[in-house]
Formats: structure tokens, C-alpha cells, sequence
């Protein structure tokens, strides 16, 4: 009993649940558990964004080499590329000039980069860090505006740019605000919209005609033997379209923020108490399909708020979910486990098997063990001349004819759906309509009772029943001390059908006048006129069943 009392605690229960599992997981969120998963899995939630038509990226491809020749090019390659380019409001050129080729094409690409000078950019990387400081720069040789090309890396993933790298402003920056002319207040850290862009051959820009005046060109290597790639949320790109995506969001002033810690912790807890409640209020298949809901529902606010410019943690809230969800089933079904088993070991001895299992299905709401007043028919049938027949046979053989006769009498009884209440010596009780509803619960208790008597006929020994049954209102429920409860019926209606038992005669079954209204369409009865029972002032009539 002490599995249905747990569900009577069912609210406290699912909120305390709710509580048990934010609290487990905005530990793991505050500790950091997890987050390099954590991050993969938001990075499902970026979207690709439509390319700023404004910036143009000249690659270095896989063509241009098969075209101009093996890189790296001779430096006056890159001077006839910039004269093309003259018209460009910005330029960015994402290549390492670290080491001279020779004066000519030095001094060629020098007075180049010079006629350029305040709209051109060149990279230089710092290639080591000491406490956050750089303490290696890999700068141009030419005299000429450099930016740091560092990007910031996040266990592999690139999602944003840094606004300065030890004091020189990043490559992304510099340019955006050549092409503002302005200057850009900006995070140390800018998450960023990623876009894959347009390219244009490098080998087709020697030959090109296109006017590129106002706008911005960035020139950079997408050929697959130079390795300059860069994993993101929206997949593999280039490096140099890592930078243009972020000169576009800088640019298009469409950053990207990191939910805030608080939110997060907010959501754990609130998506947390709503699957604790739909599980407390409703039933499980419903609940279940509830829960589902809400679990996808959580991934489509994340999506309404990246477009919105928030970057929402997928992880830890939908884990708030399905740990809350399963945590609240699993004890849901250890109870129903434990429930099962009682009512197995306890109201199987009492039942059919279909009627135990017809409770299982329907649990507690199906006994109504707080006490009930019903509608039932009681059946007793009690041996007559056990006595005289104990006398001649030993104890143990007794016993075995006693057990044999009730054995065959109880499957009866379970046979027409009835109730085993209880053996009394060699008499036996059963009910019909308790705890389950049952039709013709009357006739079913009549069908017992003379399959009863032509069994005790068949077995062909001395035994033989007095049957007595009664229908009437009775109060059904547990019933007994703290220590011991029987689930029992009880009434003037049960009294009623004792005594019919103890008039009826061997092989006689006797039924009242309320259970014959009940049959007297379906089995042939008799009147055998009004007797006096013990507890009653008027005479009752009564009535034989033909069999």
C-alpha cells in the first residue's frame, strides 16, 4: 500500500523532481561540463546569411594557379591585379608578404601599394601568444596598413573575431571602417553571421573589365593545396570568407550575442517545471506527446531568437527536459511496478486473472479503498455433512477433500467473473459487482451457484452445498485494524445472504426476492413462500432456483 500512498504526494513529487534536475543541470551548465558539445550542438541553430552584395572576393583557386602558374606568384602578378582595383573603396589582401623577392618586383609592388595608400590592407598574424601577449608577429615587408588576421577559435570552431589582437585592430575591422569611414566601437570578442560568397577567379581579374568602385575586395586563398580553411557553424570555408562574413556583419551592424548566463539558468528551470506539470496534471500519453511538444518547441525559440541576433544554448535546457521527463516516468513506473505487485499477490488470490488485470489498467481509482455503498450479490455456499464425513476419514485427508471441493468452487466463481471474499471454515463468500462493474452481476451470481451443485453432484462424494443468495446494497472498501485490512463487503444485504445460506437444504439453492426480480427472465425459479430470519421482524420472501 505504500506505492499508492507515494502518488497521493504526486504534485510534490513532480516539483521536487523539477527542482532535483535544474539544479543537476545548471551545476553542469555553471562548470562548464559539456560545453564544447554544448556549442557544436547551438552551432546547428546558425543560418547562413544572404552575402553583402557590396563585397567581392577574388580567389586564389585551384584555376588561377593552373592559369598563372605554382604559387607563390612573382609580386608583380599581384601589381597587375591592384591596378584593376584601383576604384575599390577597400581592399583587403589576405596574403603573406613575409620575406623579399627581389628590388624590381618589390619596388613594383611597393609604389603599387603606395598609390593605394588608405584604402589597401595587408595581414600580418601573430603566430605565438605569452600571457595573452603576442610575442611573435609574422608582418609584410612593405610599407603599408597591416591587421592582424587572428580569428578567434573555439575548440576548433571559428564563431568569432577579435576587435584588436595585442593593439593592432583586426584585419575585418580595419577594413569596415575604411569602408565606413568611420571608426568602430566593438566587443574584444564579436560573434559573427557567416555567408558564403561570390568569388571571381584572380586569373580572371587580370583580364577583367569590371568596375569595382565602392566596394569592397577582398583578395585571398580558396585552392585546396594552400590550407587556408576554417571550420564554422555553417560548415567549411575559406579564410578569407571568414573575413568577409565579418566585415559584412560589421558593416550590416548584425552581430551575433551569447545568451546570457541568468537566461540559460531561467530556461532550465522553467522548461523544467512545465514537463514536471503537464506530467502531474495529465496522463502519460498525453503528458508524453505534451513533453514531445515542448522539446521541439525550445529549438524553434532558439531559431526566432538567432534571427533576432541571440545565439540560445540548445543543450542544457532540452537536457533539463529529457532528464526531468524520464526521472518523473521512471519513479511513475517503479510505483506502478510496485502496485502491480501488490495487487497481484493480494487481490490475485481474490479475482480472475482478467479482473486483476482489468485493475491493474484502471489502479487505485478501481478499489475505491476509502469505502464505497454499492449495488452487489453475495453468494454463500456452505458443505453440508462435512461433519459426518470428518468423522471417518484422518485430518490430513480432510483437508485434501476440503481443498479439492473449494479449488473446483473458487475457478467458478472466477469463471462468472465473481469476487472471492473469504473462506469461513468449509463455507465460501463471494461477491459480484466489486470492485469492478459488472452487467447481470445477479445472473452471473445464480449461473454460480448451479454449476456449484452439479459439480458437487459429479465428484460423487457425501459433500453436498446449501447455497444461499442475496442482492442489495452493501459498503464496500478495506476494512480491519492498522495492522490488518481485508477489502470486504459488509451490510444488511450480506447478513441477508447468510442467512439464506444457512436455510437452504442440500443441493438447494435459495435467492431473495430482489436477486429473483433481477433473473426470473433468464433462470426458472419457484416461490417457496415467506420464512423468518434471525434479525428480521417481517417474513421475507424467498425463492428457489430450478436446476
Amino acid at each position: 500500500m505504500a506505492s499508492i500512498n507515494v502518488l497521493k504526494n504526486k504534485f510534490l513529487f513532480c516539483i521536487a523532481s523539477a527542482i532535483i534536475i535544474s539544479v543537476l543541470v545548471s551545476s553542469l551548465f555553471v562548470l562548464g561540463f559539456m560545453k564544447p558539445v554544448s556549442e557544436r550542438i547551438s552551432d546547428a541553430i546558425y543560418d547562413e546569411s544572404k552575402p553583402f552584395s557590396e563585397i567581392k572576393i577574388i580567389a586564389i583557386n585551384d584555376k588561377s594557379i593552373q592559369e598563372i602558374g605554382r604559387w607563390p606568384w612573382s609580386r608583380d602578378v599581384f601589381d597587375k591585379a591592384l591596378i584593376r582595383l584601383e576604384n575599390a573603396k577597400a581592399i583587403g589582401v589576405d596574403v603573406s608578404f613575409l620575406e623579399p623577392e627581389s628590388n624590381q618586383t618589390d619596388s613594383l609592388l611597393q609604389s603599387r601599394l603606395d598609390s593605394l595608400n588608405g584604402k589597401i590592407v595587408l595581414v600580418s598574424e601573430c603566430s605565438e601568444f605569452s600571457d595573452s601577449q603576442c610575442s611573435k608577429w609574422m608582418k609584410p615587408i612593405f610599407n603599408v596598413e597591416t591587421a592582424a588576421a587572428n580569428v578567434f577559435d573555439e575548440n576548433g570552431i571559428t564563431r568569432a573575431v577579435p576587435a584588436t589582437v595585442d593593439g593592432l585592430p583586426s584585419f575585418s575591422r580595419w577594413i569596415s571602417q575604411k569602408y565606413l569611414n568611420n571608426n568602430l566601437s566593438l566587443d574584444e570578442k564579436s560573434y559573427i553571421r557567416f555567408s558564403k560568397f561570390d568569388k571571381m577567379s584572380f586569373s580572371d581579374l587580370l583580364n577583367s573589365t569590371e568596375d569595382f568602385s565602392g566596394k569592397i575586395v577582398l583578395i585571398g586563398a580558396t585552392a585546396n593545396n594552400l590550407h587556408d580553411f576554417r571550420e564554422t557553424p555553417i560548415g567549411t570555408i575559406s579564410g578569407v570568407e571568414v573575413h568577409a562574413s565579418a566585415i559584412q556583419t560589421m558593416v550590416t551592424n548584425s552581430f551575433l550575442e551569447k545568451q546570457s548566463r541568468s537566461s540559460i539558468v531561467i530556461w532550465i528551470f522553467a522548461l523544467s517545471a512545465i514537463i514536471s506539470l503537464l506530467l502531474w496534471k495529465f496522463k502519460i500519453s498525453t503528458a508524453t506527446i505534451s513533453s514531445f511538444i515542448v522539446l521541439m518547441a525550445y529549438p524553434l525559440v532558439a531559431i526566432l531568437k538567432f534571427n533576432s541576433g541571440t545565439v540560445y544554448s540548445l543543450l542544457y535546457p532540452m537536457l533539463a527536459i529529457v532528464l526531468t521527463y524520464f526521472l518523473i516516468i521512471g519513479v511513475y513506473y517503479l510505483i506502478e511496478s510496485r502496485q502491480r505487485k501488490w495487487i497481484s499477490n493480494v487481490l490475485g488470490k481474490y479475482v480472475s486473472d482478467s479482473v486483476a488485470k482489468e485493475i491493474m489498467e484502471k489502479g487505485e481509482e478501481a478499489l475505491n479503498l476509502k469505502g464505497s455503498k454499492k449495488i452487489v450479490t453475495v453468494l454463500f455456499a456452505d458443505v453440508r455433512g462435512f461433519t459426518s464425513m470428518s468423522e471417518k476419514l484422518q485430518p490430513e485427508q480432510v483437508v485434501e477433500v476440503l481443498n479439492r471441493y473449494l479449488s473446483k468452487m473458487t475457478d467458478l466463481v472466477f469463471k462468472h467473473e465473481g469476487t472471492l471474499d473469504k473462506y469461513v471454515g468449509d463455507e465460501i463468500m463471494a461477491t459480484y459487482n466489486v470492485p469492478l462493474d459488472l452487467e447481470d452481476h445477479a445472473i452471473k451470481a445464480v449461473e454460480t451457484a448451479i454449476d456449484m451443485q452439479k459439480v458437487a453432484r459429479s465428484m460423487g462424494t457425501e459433500l453436498k452445498y446449501g447455497i444461499g443468495i442475496n442482492t442489495g446494497e452493501a459498503i464496500v472498501g478495506n476494512i480491519g485494524s492498522e495492522k490488518r485490512l481485508d477489502y470486504t463487503v459488509i451490510g444488511d444485504s450480506i447478513n441477508l445472504g447468510a442467512r439464506l445460506c444457512g436455510k437452504a437444504e442440500p443441493n438447494q439453492i435459495l435467492i431473495s426476492e430482489a436477486t429473483n426480480n433481477l433473473v426470473k427472465e433468464v433462470i426458472k425459479t419457484k416461490s417457496i413462500g415467506e420464512i423468518t430470519v434471525k434479525g428480521k421482524e417481517k417474513p421475507l420472501k424467498v425463492y428457489e432456483v430450478i436446476y
